[in-house]
């Protein structure tokens, strides 16, 4: 027999929300999503955005001007 359920985890097992009745020693597969909280998601990304601010100093340059910088200084990290 093959069947799909949802459930949760409750902090200490697998709770099904589904009508299937399993019989001990019954073998079964268990597979599972993650499923991110976009709250907190949205929180980290609006963590790591702050953490930049700043970092390139306001000098009038276009990006472009700081990569060519950037690529002269390493150049010759080799």
């Amino acid at each position: 027999m093959l069947a799909t359920t949802k459930g949760y985890y409750d902090g200490s097992q697998i709770v099904l929300n589904s009508p299937i009745q399993f019989q001990r020693g019954q073998e079964v597969i268990v597979t599972y999503t993650i499923i991110a909280d976009s709250t907190q998601n949205k929180k980290n990304q609006d963590a790591l955005v702050d953490s930049l601010v700043g970092a390139i100093p306001k000098s009038g340059k276009t990006l472009e001007e700081y990569r060519s910088e950037r690529l002269r200084k390493y150049a010759s990290a080799d």
